[in-house]
């Protein structure tokens, strides 16, 4: 599924994707530290409770994992706009290394374009 649009307006949704993808990628580093913080603290708890922070550091690396393939749809659509490749969605969600995540994005594509 490719999207073609007229050059300024391609330029200017590259440029917001671009953009967007840069902000995902600080907010995945954010999520580093936050895992980061949370082993600190499972070193510090009781072995009774570790388990239920380890199921905390569980769900920031799935929030990591979601973020990063985010930033990787995003980063991939504003390169082929940029490149005047036009917006191949099915070649973004590729870049999607969680299944998961691509099957929903491609099923809401799919249904929101319908």
């Amino acid at each position: 599924m490719t999207v073609a649009h007229d050059n300024q307006e391609t330029t200017n949704i590259a440029a917001a994707l671009a953009a967007l993808s840069e902000e995902m990628s600080i907010a995945a580093v954010s999520c580093g530290h936050l895992d980061d913080a949370l082993g600190q603290i499972l070193e510090a708890t009781p072995p009774e409770r570790r388990m239920a922070v380890m199921q905390e550091l569980h769900m920031v690396d799935m929030l990591a994992q979601h973020i990063t393939a985010i930033t990787d749809f995003t980063a991939r659509l504003a390169a082929a706009a940029a490149a005047g490749e036009g917006f191949d969605v099915d070649r973004a969600l590729g870049a999607i290394t969680l299944g998961t995540v691509a099957d929903r994005m491609r099923d809401a594509i799919i249904q929101k374009a319908a």
